[in-house]
């Protein structure tokens, strides 16, 4: 008899322990180093040749198939399969799917934690108008179907109700620009609507005097609040983001809170990205964190085939900047891949800088290439670089607590 697990579950080996895929309910089952070394003989020999079935510790043994043919992992066979089993694993080969585009460094905000250090006095930017345009058109060409404005505050670019346009015109799926409201007005949300366009906000707490603390924007609260009234009575998509750090870290729950009284689908509050403004250990807040990584874990075919060869959240996405840098991520700065105004884009696509962003996998990553959730794990690489003492790009996630050497969780 022979004994192997479907072609719908894989088995991810860890240092101390291993994990089994199972494509078919998309669950992750943990497994001892005992259980992984079984699976791992019974792939090339008979039950019979690795045990004795009649003895304890193979009753213990074929106890332990069992369970895992209960949950449709495995089967018993009378012979060795023939060939190699196919596992329903797609490939993937990254193209261009999102692209943020900062139209400026200037905002009328001087947010303690931005991430481009924007503020009223900061440059806009020298990237030409017609620039950005060709842009929208590029990015479509090499696949992009998402696309946002951000800046800085993007209402505070002159031409920025034209680059919109472009996009509708280059048929975008999403059109969304990320704004902080305070400058959205009446006729700012009948051209939204017009060419739906979706709308993404921040508040850092549910009162005014926290969240100007923040922003050091005396009255911008009630400036987006207002805003946020007006985009949704007009039935626009809005999703609301917020951040914590110490200046308002109190706030995190009475945020959630609004966010459900206003009828907008509530998002747990993220924490401070440690760039720009945000590089401060004075800003961490003491008491509050991002939810922990730990269990369950799921996945799918396609997830997993994707974390194999690429970072699950930078592949396909960029963002530019209003120098026309190119970084694989909004909080990545020190990630510059290239510059648009002496590069064209389909180079930088395809040029080692970002394909190596792009190919940050968990088995770059240390602690984790160890570890048997590799797969099924995702992480904020700008996160884990900005809370490395030594600001490397392969840091291990500061969240996660599995100690991969051991098998076990540990307090933070």
């Amino acid at each position: 008899m022979y004994y192997h697990l479907k072609a719908e579950s894989v088995l991810i080996e860890g240092k101390a322990r291993g994990a089994i895929y199972d494509f078919s309910s998309g669950r992750v089952y943990s497994i001892n180093r005992g259980a992984v070394e079984l699976l791992k003989a019974c792939e090339s020999s008979a039950l019979e040749e690795i045990m004795d079935v009649n003895s304890v510790d193979g009753k213990r043994y074929l106890s332990f198939l069992d369970k895992l043919t209960t949950k449709g992992l495995g089967a018993i066979y009378n012979e060795l399969p023939a060939g190699k089993r196919t596992c329903p694993i797609q490939p993937y080969q990254p193209t261009l799917e999102y692209i943020w585009l900062e139209l400026t460094s200037t905002c009328n905000n001087r947010c303690l934690h931005c991430y481009s250090a924007s503020s009223p006095h900061t440059a806009a930017g020298c990237m030409p108008h017609t620039r950005w345009l060709e842009l929208i058109t590029e990015a479509r060409l090499a696949g992009a179907y998402g696309i946002q404005l951000i800046g800085g505050e993007p209402l505070l670019y002159p031409r920025w109700r034209e680059l919109i346009i472009k996009a509708r015109e280059e048929n975008y799926e999403l059109v969304e620009i990320f704004t902080n409201a305070t400058l959205v007005d009446d006729d700012c949300i009948d051209f939204f609507k017009q060419h739906s366009v979706s709308i993404a906000t921040t508040i850092y707490a549910d009162n005014s005097a926290v969240h100007d603390r923040v922003t050091q924007h005396p009255g911008s609260f009630d400036k987006t609040m207002s805003a946020i009234q007006k985009i949704l009575a007009k039935g626009l998509p809005l999703r609301i983001a917020s951040i914590i750090m110490k200046a308002n870290e109190q706030e995190a729950e009475n945020i959630v809170k609004l966010l459900t009284d206003l009828g907008v689908e509530p998002v747990p509050p993220d924490v401070i990205r440690p760039t720009g403004r945000g590089d401060n250990l004075e800003l961490l807040p003491q008491a509050y964190s991002k939810p922990a990584i730990k269990p369950p874990f799921f996945t799918d075919p396609e997830t997993f085939g994707k974390a194999q060869h690429f970072h699950s959240c930078l592949a396909g996405r960029l963002a530019i900047t209003s120098t026309g840098d190119v970084i694989p991520c909004i909080f990545a700065r020190d990630q510059v891949c290239g510059n648009i105004l002496n590069t064209s884009l389909a180079a930088i696509l395809t040029g080692q800088p970002l394909t190596t962003c792009w190919q940050t996998t968990k088995d770059c990553i240390s602690k984790c290439q160890d570890c048997e959730y590799r797969f099924a794990c995702a992480d904020c690489r700008p996160l884990a670089q900005g809370q490395d003492p030594k600001k490397s790009w392969q840091a291990a996630p500061a969240d996660c607590s599995y100690n991969p050497y051991t098998g076990n969780w540990e307090d933070r």
